[in-house]
């Protein structure tokens, strides 16, 4: 039985070519995976070292954040994303705070060929688990 899982996720298989193509607008820098849920009951439905090539639909940044936002069925944000980066004093979980402004001002950078490879997994707060 799986035991403290913080979140699941699909986590980014390569995260500095990912920064490559996409830099980072802030010092905290992130890139690592999207989460699926916080703090789950269980793994629900998730397929661990179950890989994808998922889309990445646009980006969205501020003075506070810098997020991918991407196509994935599984997540249950209303923005499913990647967290890029952070700036300072940004508000806890600011991502969806980000794009929701970000799409009612119009202000997402939408791409049409921009895919990322991720692998399924969960995380312990610790490690990251992509094999089951």
């Amino acid at each position: 039985m799986v035991q403290n899982i913080k979140f699941t996720a699909l986590f980014v298989k390569d995260v500095e070519g990912l920064l490559k193509r996409f830099p980072p607008k802030h010092k905290k820098v992130f890139g690592h995976h999207l989460t699926i849920e916080f703090d789950p009951e269980g793994l629900g439905g998730v397929e661990v070292g179950k890989e994808y090539s998922i889309k990445i639909i646009g980006r969205a940044y501020d003075e506070f954040g810098d997020d991918l936002l991407v196509e994935n069925i599984k997540s249950k944000n209303k923005y499913p994303h990647i967290t890029l980066s952070r700036g300072e004093n940004a508000p806890k979980l600011y991502s969806q705070i980000l794009f929701s402004k970000s799409d009612e001002e119009n202000h997402i950078e939408y791409f049409n060929d921009e895919k990322v490879d991720v692998v399924e997994g969960y995380s312990d707060g610790k490690n990251d688990i992509i094999k089951s």
